[in-house]
């Protein structure tokens, strides 16, 4: 079979780049993705791309806190590309490589094992997951670092040179300051394909993870985030504060789906998961094992298989969340099937191309109706939020009731933080924000500031006194309701109305 795909090395590469590129196409094709927590990246990114513009008020409201976020990577690669392109074009590209990088870095990693390199192929099904959708595009910017990074480990196992020590090092650094938990997976495998041949070359093949683990061990020692991640990884009780909040098994194994792939309300997506859990099954059934250059091959393919019996452990002992860090458990599901890729027997010959040939129509159905679903979302449900939000001056204090957060098309709630859209296009302080978190890279100023919120406060408008719980703001963007706000007729008055959106300006406010 290697021979036969040398002889077609280029309709396999269009092939696989076509397929890989598919993937991204959703992002691209409407303005307003349901992507739930979009929007706050995007109001980040713009505050750290035109923190010192005047017009927008940034420096009025805002304090830069980088060395807070374990997010940095991301954030930088997004300021830089805003320069050229702008904000949400920016935004766009580094999720759309994360969706194209993240089976070109497990074919990489395949291809290091000695492994058949169409198993990639499984990886483009799960693309479109529950946590791409959650708008967690750190994590998922992390996930291709991480499998790049364990084949540069595997490279350098299998023959040391500077340049992949250094490669390695680069890697890991910057997935750490991506996202901690694929960071994690990451340390261990490297760590544990680095083992052998006496202690020290074992050592000297350690070294290249030593720069991530100092700066793991900064930012879990100085940075709020960091202690409260520490606390949460290693089920602290935390005295008289916070408590962990764990799953039960038969919860989780409810939700499990849910966690992957079954991201939409109709049932295309759950078939689909099905599918290319049958097609998984089938793989493993007329499968082979691997047939690698050497046993030292094989010894480092098993090494690396345990991270999917220790991710899917993790899905059920580690608990759902931790004060403000949700969700926990359920990033591992996801991992614990991208991990079993590299170690799954390879079906070969005609039961191969069949098999390969179904989960690539597997991918291809799902891109389309993800496609699809992008559109008829942005047709019939955002509605005139971008004329909602151009009545609101630039540079404003802007406040977010959304009654209707949901969306009848996709699962969970699109709309939840859709105030945030007008941080990103205008600029000024809006509620409900991400900023008052610890993973922030910006807090407001304590000398001008809104009033704290409870948590949770963007999911209880109706909790929410107009006349006494936004008095700091200018205006309010309102999804649904409008609720309260439309009876203050003494404190507020509409500038905007239409079918789901409506605008409200505080009486007497002059900023």
């Amino acid at each position: 079979m290697r021979r036969l795909l040398e002889r077609l090395s280029l309709p396999w590469e269009v092939f696989f780049a076509a397929l890989a590129t598919m993937g991204a196409v959703p992002l691209w094709i409407v303005r307003h993705p349901p992507i739930q927590d979009l929007t706050q990246h995007l109001a980040a990114i713009r505050v750290l791309t035109d923190y010192s513009d005047a017009q927008l008020g940034f420096e009025r409201f805002f304090e830069l806190s980088l060395g807070s976020t374990q997010y940095l990577a991301y954030y930088l690669a997004a300021r830089v590309l805003a320069v050229p392109f702008g904000v949400i074009t920016a935004n766009t590209m580094l999720v759309s490589a994360s969706i194209i990088g993240t089976p070109y870095a497990m074919r990489a990693l395949l291809r290091a094992l000695g492994r058949d390199e169409r198993l990639a192929l499984f990886v483009l099904p799960l693309i479109w997951n529950a946590h791409l959708i959650l708008g967690f595009l750190n994590f998922v910017a992390a996930i291709p670092l991480c499998l790049w990074g364990l084949a540069v480990a595997v490279q350098l196992r299998q023959r040391f040179s500077r340049g992949r020590a250094v490669g390695l090092a680069v890697i890991a650094v910057v997935t750490f300051y991506t996202h901690v938990v694929p960071f994690g997976f990451l340390g261990l495998g490297a760590a544990l394909v680095a083992v052998g041949d006496g202690v020290r070359p074992t050592l000297r093949r350690w070294l290249p993870l030593v720069p991530s683990a100092l700066a793991a061990i900064l930012w879990s020692r100085t940075s709020p985030a960091g202690q409260s991640t520490l606390t949460a990884a290693f089920l602290a009780d935390g005295g008289a504060g916070p408590q962990p909040q764990f799953m039960g098994v038969l919860e989780a194994l409810r939700e499990l789906p849910a966690w992957l792939t079954d991201v939409l309300h109709s049932e295309t997506d759950e078939k689909l998961l099905v599918a290319w859990g049958l097609l998984l099954l089938a793989s493993i059934a007329f499968g082979v094992g691997p047939r690698d250059r050497d046993g030292r091959d094989a010894r480092l393919g098993r090494r690396l298989g345990l991270l999917a019996p220790l991710a899917g452990l993790a899905y059920f002992v580690a608990p759902a969340s931790y004060d403000w860090i949700w969700p926990i458990n359920t990033r591992f599901p996801l991992l614990a099937l991208l991990f079993l890729v590299p170690v799954l027997p390879a079906p070969r010959r005609a039961t191969g191309v069949l098999i390969f040939g179904a989960v690539a129509l597997v991918a291809v159905l799902g891109f389309v109706e993800i496609a699809q679903t992008f559109r008829e979302f942005e047709a019939d449900e955002v509605g005139a939020l971008d004329e909602a939000i151009e009545v609101i001056p630039p540079g404003s204090r802007v406040a977010g009731l959304i009654w209707d957060r949901g969306s009848r098309l996709v699962k969970f709630s699109p709309f939840i933080h859709s105030v945030a859209w007008y941080q990103a296009e205008r600029g000024g302080a809006v509620m409900f924000t991400f900023a008052d978190f610890p993973h922030s890279p910006f807090r407001f100023r304590e000398g001008d500031r809104p009033p704290r919120v409870v948590p949770r406060w963007e999911w209880m408008p109706e909790h929410v006194d107009p006349r006494r719980d936004l008095a700091w703001y200018d205006y309010v963007l309102v999804r649904g309701g409008p609720g309260r706000i439309a009876a203050e007729r003494d404190v507020y008055e509409p500038l905007f109305r239409d079918e789901h959106w409506s605008v409200w300006r505080r009486i007497g406010s002059d900023r």
